[in-house]
């Protein structure tokens, strides 16, 4: 998929599950939480943690395979896709609630245009904020976090928000303007 219009509907964002049992558990509960419509895989999905089970995440991706746009992450390798029942490209481009909406799994080294959105992860760290009318969301990391703790995004119903895993409580948002 390139370019796509998918309207207002609710989306989860989380990204650098590497594969991590506890980071899975903690996504399967945000997913059944918030209940989105589509979600977001910023890649390094399998690989990488120390109480990692990549089967178990091989399995519950590919069940909800259908809900799911991917990017590669540096971690993740080509033969990922078929056992994750996904496209896995470099970088996905949507339309929402007007934006465009740019996501991929290293961060952007290039311009936006007024309301763009730019969704990158990889830093394994959380960060929401709007800078000369461009966003920049990263939802930090689910599985290994190297900050306060596992988190994803949302967006939904004109917002981005940030998103504790574990209590689900919203650490920060911002809206579309």
């Amino acid at each position: 998929m390139g370019m796509g219009s998918l309207g207002d509907l609710k989306y989860l964002i989380f990204s650098d599950l590497h594969g991590s049992s506890g980071g899975l558990d903690l996504l399967s509960q945000a997913i059944e939480r918030e209940k989105p419509d589509v979600i977001l895989n910023l890649g390094d999905v399998l690989y990488g943690a120390y109480d990692q089970d990549a089967n178990a995440c091989v399995d519950y991706l590919s069940s909800i395979h259908s809900r799911v746009l991917a990017v590669q992450g540096n971690c993740d390798f080509p033969t990922d896709a078929m056992r994750l029942m996904t496209d896995l490209r470099d970088e996905r481009t949507l339309v929402v609630s007007g934006h465009r909406l740019y996501f991929r799994h290293v961060p952007f080294w290039r311009d936006f245009a007024v309301g763009d959105i730019a969704v990158n992860g990889h830093t394994h760290v959380k960060c929401l904020y709007e800078e000369s009318g461009v966003y920049f969301l990263n939802p930090g990391s689910i599985g290994k976090p190297r900050d306060d703790g596992p988190g994803y995004a949302l967006i939904h119903q004109g917002e981005l928000s940030l998103v504790d895993a574990r209590s689900g409580v919203t650490i920060k948002s911002l809206p579309l303007e």
